[in-house]
């Protein structure tokens, strides 16, 4: 792959993981602080909603298109093809988890994906780093 468009893919994969998870810990953070208080189905995240969803669909594709062309032309050991495997692996856990939890919100319980998904961001990084 032309070396722009991969970068402009990395940038995009990178961009979308920073609103995912940083839109992620303000929900946590938000629920955490009003769990006490009677706000239905805590209004202030509904604002995000689109912009999350649009981060995930973006964030989804091109993590694929990264990864086709890393494992398809790049020198990928297998500890890194492994690495690759628990972080697909660990994504569809917390896509299961969320939509598990869609209504967890009602019920004042936090959402376990956003630990998962910090664990996701973590292994991401030690791939782009190795």
């Amino acid at each position: 792959m032309n070396q722009i468009i991969f970068t402009f893919f990395l940038w995009l994969h990178s961009m979308s993981a920073g609103i995912w998870l940083g839109g992620s810990l303000l929900y946590l953070i938000k629920s955490y602080k009003y769990k006490d208080k009677k706000i239905s189905s805590l209004d202030f995240i509904s604002d995000y909603n689109s912009v999350l969803l649009v981060s995930s669909i973006l964030l989804f594709f091109s993590g694929v298109i990264i990864a086709f062309d890393r494992l398809t032309y790049g020198d990928y050991s297998s500890s890194k093809a492994i690495l690759l495997l628990i972080k697909v692996l660990l994504t569809f856990v917390v896509l299961f988890l969320t939509w598990n939890n869609r209504n967890a919100v009602k019920e004042n319980k936090i959402n376990p994906s956003i630990f998962i998904s910090m664990i996701i961001y973590l292994i991401a990084t030690i791939l782009s780093v190795y």
